[in-house]
């Protein structure tokens, strides 16, 4: 949970856990071999001065070969720190490549939100609207 640079790659292999064969087996290899060689490597949180609400997105069109889809990825940083993060196949195939960005553009919206009320809730006020 604390490591967002293998999120994507455990994704991609976790989809064939089901009936691995040796091409995927050799990649779950790497990202041990890669964990194994980057133990200090982590989230670390420190006080930026600021409690602005930023969010980064990526979409790729027509990412996955064997399906057509597009994949969504994000993170949202609070005052500086990352707090959330997700890559996820779309469900749908895209006719083109501004509709996977649009699709993004309105799940990180909700993310967005969701995060803003959040942080209200707990009682820290975000004084400035959210980048994207």
């Amino acid at each position: 949970m604390t490591r967002p640079d293998i999120a994507f790659a455990v994704s991609v292999v976790s989809q064939f856990m089901s009936a691995p064969t040796v091409k995927y087996w050799v990649t779950l290899e790497q990202i041990l071999c890669y964990l194994k060689g980057t133990p200090g490597l982590g989230i670390l949180y420190s006080d930026h001065e600021h409690t602005a609400l930023e969010f980064f997105f990526y979409t790729d069109w027509v990412g996955s070969k064997s399906d057509r889809k597009s994949t969504t990825g994000y993170c949202i940083f609070v005052g500086g720190n990352l707090v959330s993060w997700k890559s996820k196949k779309q469900n749908v195939i895209s006719r083109s490549s501004a509709e996977p960005e649009y699709r993004a553009m309105a799940q990180s919206t909700c993310e967005i939100l969701w995060i803003n009320q959040l942080l209200k809730e707990v009682g820290m006020d975000i004084a400035s609207p959210a980048k994207l």
